[in-house]
Formats: structure tokens, sequence, C-alpha cells
């Protein structure tokens, strides 16, 4: 049996926790701003196959028993930590490349990049997503006689309405690219990822 009462105070502090940015809704940005609706929706699949696969490692137990060994958790840092300055480095090439690339090295750029593998690894490699996972929701358990159901609603909630303010993102995004068509618009935004991108990585190698 389901405790319903926790499914709204839950939905509230996720909302909290989901409008908060973070590496997932930068590698969205960046993507879906540079590339489009229809890369952009890919990168949106990748990082929720990510979210998705990290709730069913807490509902199961896997989690839990990953999260106490140490050695998982710093490679996991490490990967992440590595991948995040990748990005840095690749929004840092684009800020001060070319404006206009030309139509071959455009489609040999997007050949070579997945936005479903970028999305993917940027939410895999993080092992804050797990630990959040395993830190969030059992407080929202309350009287549930079925816990791994109740887990199980809570995560579907959970991704359900961080997939309503990815799309949003996604949208967004595209939008702001075809308004502001210039540049230098488009420089600022791949200084402000490059920024981000950097930012994360640091705080997760000062954690290692």
């Amino acid at each position: 049996m389901l405790d319903f009462s926790q499914l709204l105070p839950f939905s509230l502090a996720s909302m909290i926790i989901i409008l908060s940015p973070g590496a997932d809704s930068f590698v969205l940005l960046r993507i879906s701003h540079s590339r489009g609706v229809k890369d952009g929706m890919s990168a949106l699949w990748g990082i929720n196959l990510g979210n998705t696969t990290q709730a069913l490692l807490m509902i199961s137990g896997v989690g839990l028993v990953v999260s106490k060994i140490d050695v998982a958790i710093l490679v996991l840092k490490i990967l992440g930590g590595i991948y995040m300055s990748y990005l840095a480095i690749m929004a840092a090439k684009a800020a001060i490349k070319p404006a206009v690339p030309t139509v071959g090295a455009e489609a040999a750029r997007v050949k070579n990049s997945s936005p479903f593998m970028q999305g993917l690894i940027s939410n895999i490699t993080n092992p804050k997503p797990l630990l959040f996972y395993l830190a969030f929701f059992p407080l929202f358990i309350g009287k549930a006689s079925n816990v791994p159901l109740q887990l199980s609603v809570l995560s579907a909630i959970f991704i359900g309405m961080a997939l309503v303010w990815q799309t949003v993102i996604v949208y967004a995004a595209v939008k702001l690219s075809e308004t502001m068509k210039s540049a230098r618009f488009n420089r600022i935004m791949d200084v402000i990822c490059a920024v981000a991108f950097a930012a994360i990585a640091a705080l997760i190698f000062s954690e290692i």
C-alpha cells in the first residue's frame, strides 16, 4: 500500500530541486541552442535514461551497496570531473572558433557527436544523482507498506517533472537561438556553458 500523503510534499520539494540549474541543464542548454530541437530532445532522452537507471539502482538496493564502496564513488567522480572538463573545453573552443563553420565542417561535427550519448554520459558519470536518490527519496516513504512501490511512484513523479522542465529548456534555448541570431550572442552562450562546466568539474574534483 502507498502513502499518498507524501506525494504532494515530495512533488513540491522536487520542483525546487529540478528548477535548480545543474550539469544536465547546461548540457541541454548548449546542445539545444547550437543544434536545435531534435538534438536537444535526443540529449534529453539520454539524460533521463541515466536518471531512470539511477532510480532503478536506488529501488533495487544496488545503489545503496555501490554508495558504500568508496572506490566505485571515486571512479565515478573522476570520470564525471573529466567529462565536465571535456565539455568545458569544447564549449570554450566553440566560443573562439569562426562564427559560421563551413557546411562540411558542421556536418562532420554533428555526425561525430551524439547528443543522446552526451546526455547519458553527463548524467551517468555523475555520482551526485544516485546519492541524491538515496538520501532524498527515503524521506518520503512515510507509512507505505510496499516500499519499492512507493519509491517507484516517487521516481516516476520526479522523472516526469524533470522531463517537463527539461523540454521547456530545450524549446526555450532553440527559440532564443532563433531570436538572437548573432555571432556575439552565440559566443556568450558558449562562454556561459564553458564556465558552468568548468565550475561543475572543479566542484567534483574538490570532493575527491
